[in-house]
C-alpha cells in the first residue's frame, strides 16, 4: 500500500474532524465542547466501520462457486485494512476535533 493513501486519509480524518466540531458550535451551541468534540470524532470512525462490515457482508453473501479459502482471504484482508482506517479516521477524528475545540476556547 502506497503511504500516500494512509496520510491522505489521516489528512481528511482531521479536517473532518476540526469541521465537524465547527459545526456542531453553530449548530448546536447547548452542547459542552466536550460532547461536541467526541461526536465529531466517531462519526467517521462509526461511516468507515459500517463500511467495512458491509464489505465483509458483500464478500461472504456472495455465490463463489466453491472458493472457500479465497471467500476466508478476502474477509480477512477487507477487515483488516477496513480496521485500519477505522483506526486511522479516529485517530485523525480526535486530532481534528481537539484542534478545532482549541481554536474556539480562545
Amino acid at each position: 500500500m502506497n503511504w500516500t493513501l494512509l496520510f491522505m486519509g489521516f489528512g481528511l480524518a482531521v479536517l473532518m474532524g476540526a469541521g465537524l466540531t465547527s459545526l456542531f458550535a453553530t449548530v448546536k451551541p447547548g452542547w459542552s465542547a466536550r460532547r461536541r468534540q467526541f461526536t465529531a470524532a466517531s462519526i467517521l470512525p462509526a461511516i468507515t466501520l459500517v463500511a467495512t462490515l458491509l464489505g465483509i457482508l458483500f464478500i461472504s453473501m456472495s455465490e463463489h462457486g466453491g472458493m472457500e479459502r479465497m471467500e476466508d482471504l478476502a474477509i480477512a484482508a477487507v477487515g483488516t485494512i477496513g480496521g485500519g482506517f477505522v483506526l486511522l479516521a479516529l485517530l485523525g477524528s480526535v486530532v481534528g476535533a481537539l484542534v478545532a475545540g482549541r481554536g474556539r476556547r480562545l
